[in-house]
């Protein structure tokens, strides 16, 4: 065999071992975990009944997670305690991303809470959580978690004059939204000649506009212990969540508050050492 014939038998071999590898390398995206909580004082023994009801339930939620789902919610009850289920996609984001974000939760959070009867996980781009309890239609406000930019904003009273009452604008909206449209909406203010700030309120669908705007409060006065005076920061409820930056994170909406004359306050660098990604430290009460 010549030297040529080796190296194009060789090129086969590799391109060969290429595709195999491409075709069982994994296709998971890549995408943000912020945080997750698993109860410790409520747990199940290994391969008990509800060990088996959320394998099932999670497995639900991942397959009903199609291509024009994204809220759902499940039980499931094989004898005694029953496993109740949902996730919610962020309002702005597309149906595969949604879909890619549920398998991705459904697969992770049996890993980091396996024994736990009651879980939530937080995404960029979806939650998913479980429990023992019925929590359908219910305002749960903890675990809560605070998400913030360290970066502070000069005039920081002002700042958050403006911010506070962009936010109630914004969630005023999300919970009472059009007939058919999500419980979610985004809003803007310009806060100096040079800078904005960006908004954004969610709820859960199966929540009231009442208990949706209470849940949306309680985020919004949680703004203060989680973000007071920094340039960006969320909160986060299991039933509600809302979301700020100084620059444009969301896919514009229709549902979306108009941006109100600017107020005078000076500008400020809002890329810093942390640039664009905004979030670098988080504080949790469980």
């Amino acid at each position: 065999m010549t030297m040529s014939m080796v190296m194009a038998s060789s090129h086969k071999i590799f391109l060969l071992f290429f595709f195999i590898t491409f075709l069982h390398f994994p296709t998971t995206q890549a995408q943000t975990n912020l945080d997750s909580s698993c109860s410790s004082n409520k747990t199940f023994a290994a391969n008990s009944a509800f060990q088996s009801d959320r394998t099932t339930l999670l497995s639900s939620l991942a397959s009903n997670n199609t291509t024009d789902t994204e809220f759902y919610n499940a039980t499931v009850s094989s004898g005694g305690d029953t496993a109740y289920g949902l996730f919610m996609c962020r309002g702005d984001v597309n149906l595969t991303t949604c879909h890619q974000c549920v398998v991705n939760a459904t697969q992770r959070l049996p890993s980091e809470c396996r024994s736990s009867k009651e879980a939530i996980i937080w995404y960029d781009e979806c939650l998913l959580r479980y429990s023992n309890r019925s929590f359908f239609s219910t305002v749960d406000t903890r675990p809560r978690v605070g998400l913030l930019n360290t970066g502070n904003v000069p005039n920081q009273a002002s700042f958050m004059r403006t911010l506070y009452d962009t936010m109630n604008k914004t969630a005023d909206v999300a919970a009472k939204p059009a007939v058919g449209k999500k419980k979610y909406a985004t809003g803007t203010a310009n806060f100096s000649a040079f800078q904005t700030v960006y908004c954004m309120a969610q709820c859960t669908p199966d929540l009231s506009p009442s208990d949706c705007r209470r849940c949306l409060s309680g985020t919004i006065g949680d703004l203060d212990w989680c973000c007071d005076g920094k340039q960006g920061g969320r909160v986060l409820y299991p039933s509600c969540n809302v979301r700020y930056e100084l620059y444009p994170f969301y896919y514009q909406s229709e549902a979306s508050v108009p941006t109100p004359t600017p107020a005078i306050i000076p500008p400020t660098n809002t890329t810093g050492s942390q640039g664009k990604g905004g979030i670098s430290s988080s504080i949790e009460i469980k």
